[in-house]
């Protein structure tokens, strides 16, 4: 797979991508809910312009966000605002307002989109269970001709807006998010090939997911430093995908032999 890395402000970058050329808009924007330089939200009426001129029709936009700035981000573009998922990071944070508020676990993913999605549900292993006709009875086992309307035993369900996701401790990036996170949110939205773009890629999980997942991608990052561990992780990934492909490849060999 390609990536291409741009080291520059993003608005300097855009008029290089074509119109309707992006399977994928996946960033971790700027909160702005720390003093810290690098935290200051973007123009959201510009970052939008841009954002509807390069994502295809059925593309998908998913931005992490955090309140305040998750209201914020959801009223800038109401109109293509599907919903929000929920990313449980199983570890808490803000022990030191225990006294005064509830501790913190979770952040938001905001999916946009122009007309509904490219959608391909992660699906959940668990318990095995009947599935067929619905209706509240005849899941329950009551009713009648309960045995005869039984179609199949699965042990997979559909996911909810709640995903869970242990949060980075030893991160490049202050707001660094797991490879596994961007891995399902690329899964979930994109196919093979697909073409994403992160136009603040930090230290380049993202580039890392689309390396891992056989997509395309282009990163954004203005500052020199992240630049350069962006392109030490993606090197690294690169060397790992090699390597899993001949891996693959001798026991695809050895099936054959046998």
């Amino acid at each position: 797979m390609s990536w291409k890395l741009y080291e520059d402000d993003c608005f300097n970058v855009f008029p290089e991508i074509e119109d309707e050329s992006v399977d994928m808009i996946l960033c971790d924007l700027p909160y702005g809910t720390t003093a810290c330089k690098w935290d200051t939200i973007l123009p959201l009426e510009d970052l939008w312009l841009e954002y509807k001129r390069l994502i295809k029709p059925h593309g998908a936009i998913v931005l992490t966000a955090s309140q305040p700035f998750t209201t914020t981000l959801i009223h800038s573009n109401i109109e293509m605002f599907r919903y929000n998922v929920v990313w449980d990071k199983i570890r808490k944070t803000r022990h030191l307002l225990a006294k005064k508020m509830p501790l913190k676990r979770h952040e938001d993913i905001c999916i946009f989109s122009k007309e509904p999605p490219t959608y391909n549900p992660q699906m959940i292993k668990g318990t095995p269970h009947v599935r067929g006709p619905w209706g509240t009875e005849k899941e329950k086992g009551h009713g009648y001709g309960i045995v005869e309307n039984r179609q199949y035993i699965s042990d997979e369900y559909y996911p909810d807006d709640i995903i869970k996701f242990r949060q980075v401790l030893t991160a490049a990036h202050p707001t660094q998010k797991p490879v596994a996170l961007f891995e399902y949110l690329i899964k979930t939205y994109t196919n093979e090939n697909d073409l994403v773009l992160d136009n603040c890629a930090g230290s380049g999980t993202t580039g890392v997911a689309c390396e891992n997942l056989n997509r395309n991608c282009i990163l954004i990052e203005k500052e020199h430093d992240y630049c350069d561990i962006i392109r030490e992780r993606m090197a690294t990934a690169e060397t790992l995908q090699v390597e899993q492909r001949k891996q693959q490849t001798l026991m695809d060999f050895v099936g054959k032999g046998r």
